[in-house]
């Protein structure tokens, strides 16, 4: 493939072409493995099969999980392309036929005729992988999703026994409530403005929908849970299958418009409450609560949508910083939208058992520095919502360093007694997998697992409990 035209698929960014597994003996480990670790660290992420017509950074390319599972302190590595049926197509003609989200081609009548997918929009199955409900899943916020066994060969599409239909797309950034277990999810069509919340037992039965309509289907890509409530933000971001079929930019951003948070109560027994205020975009939140009156807000803010159908224009590499937002349930307003820290970062993560609860900790992928062309991280950040301090495990000015996972001591309810993994890849050093210490995050890892073959940036991963092969 020739992919010196689209920037990010360079260097870390760049696809792996094969798939590899790789033994306990094969792994050097640096530092010691904690005991308590059961289970796998699973990543997902972009990694394209063809030569692409067009590459939109983070929208496009196949999915593919990469994964290493402990047990007895021993550790072991797969990786493997999620087998979409858009993938299936192109393995058979060899070739790439499925376009860009930024760029969509129609789909040869003989392609269809011979069995291939029809849907010019590619199901990526790139952005999440999760376990819920007694399955492995790979997620993409674009349609259904695609469930996995534990050595990451693909069992096929998943539609919750019925509850998703032809065209509905579930999101690819659920919540799990700690108290309940439910799975916390939502549903869109591109052919509709309904948002429905999708309420899932953690038995992987669906229990609930709560609807709600906007005004225009907008591009939405998380959601938060606090007690009572499902917080969303609605901001003038927009995506026209119009456009991209005839090759304009499809990407809209109308900041006049402002961003809304609706606030859905859980319990779908009353209308949701809408916040407005002034435009901004976000991929991700960190955690979210109720105290006192008031919603607490923890995300990654930036300025504008990150991404358009031109390359090189560098959207994607402005500012994303740590916020806190305040909204007053009494007055219906946003008290305050303040920025937490200075650093450039994105990914954020918490220990789960406080997902929608007061919390101290939270986690995101970091940079200490500017990056030349395209973005990066090379640290992982701690955020401290106690202290208000930030600090930063650098792996060096030349790593990238993905999303990081807060996995928790089952022998401890504290967060600082966890643990916080990513994968890193340093030119001068290697691929490896980090394991740092919750509470001594300035110590650097306790252990590192190197892999012999490089790990792309990718998306989100997910700490997979008792999960082995």
């Amino acid at each position: 493939m020739d992919l010196s035209t689209f920037p990010y698929l360079q260097n870390n960014y760049a696809p792996v072409d094969s798939e590899q597994d790789w033994s306990s003996a094969d792994l050097r480990v640096e530092g010691e493995i904690p005991q308590a670790l059961v289970g796998a660290f699973m990543r997902n992420g972009a990694n394209v099969a063809y030569q692409p017509n067009h590459y939109v950074y983070p929208l496009d390319g196949d999915g593919m999980i990469h994964g290493v599972y402990f047990k007895d302190g021993k550790v072991e590595y797969k990786n493997r392309w999620v087998d979409t049926h858009h993938l299936q197509t192109e393995r058979k003609h060899d070739r790439m036929i499925y376009g860009s989200v930024g760029k969509l081609l129609p789909v040869p009548e003989e392609i269809i005729a011979a069995g291939g997918a029809p849907h010019p929009v590619r199901n990526t199955a790139n952005t999440n992988v999760l376990q819920h409900g007694g399955k492995l899943m790979a997620l993409w916020e674009g349609g259904f999703p695609h469930e996995l066994n534990n050595d990451l060969s693909t069992v096929g599409l998943f539609d919750y026994d019925g509850m998703l239909r032809p065209g509905d797309a579930l999101t690819a950034h659920p919540k799990v409530c700690p108290d309940t277990g439910d799975l916390i999810s939502c549903t869109q069509r591109l052919d509709s403005p309904i948002y429905l919340v999708q309420i899932i037992g953690k038995d992987g039965k669906h229990k609930k929908t709560i609807p709600y309509e906007f005004e225009r289907r907008g591009i939405i890509h998380d959601l938060q849970i606090t007690e009572n409530y499902v917080i969303i933000f609605y901001a003038p971001a927009f995506h026209s299958i119009e456009k991209a079929l005839r090759g304009e930019n499809p990407f809209e951003w109308e900041p006049e418009k402002g961003t809304q948070i609706v606030v859905i109560p859980r319990d779908g027994g009353s209308e949701p409450d809408i916040y407005e205020t002034d435009a901004f975009f976000s991929w991700h939140f960190c955690n979210g609560f109720e105290r006192d009156g008031q919603i607490i807000l923890d995300y990654v803010w930036i300025n504008s949508i990150p991404f358009t159908q031109a390359q090189g224009t560098g959207v994607e590499k402005q500012p994303r910083r740590m916020y806190r937002m305040t909204l007053d349930e009494a007055t219906k307003t946003v008290v305050s939208n303040e920025q937490f820290s200075d650093v450039f970062c994105e990914f954020s993560r918490i220990d789960e058992r406080r997902m929608g609860k007061d919390y101290r900790f939270g986690f995101a992928a970091s940079s200490n520095h500017d990056w030349e062309g395209i973005h990066g991280y090379n640290c992982t950040g701690r955020f401290d919502f106690k202290t208000g301090e930030t600090t930063l495990c650098d792996y060096g000015f030349d790593a990238n360093a993905g999303e990081p996972v807060y996995v928790a001591n089952p022998e401890s309810d504290r967060e600082e007694d966890g643990w916080v993994m990513c994968y890193v890849y340093n030119p001068g050093e290697g691929q490896f997998l980090s394991i740092v210490s919750a509470g001594d995050f300035a110590a650097g890892p306790i252990a590192r697992v190197y892999v012999p073959t490089r790990i792309p940036n990718g998306f989100h991963a997910n700490w997979m409990q008792d999960l082995t092969l």
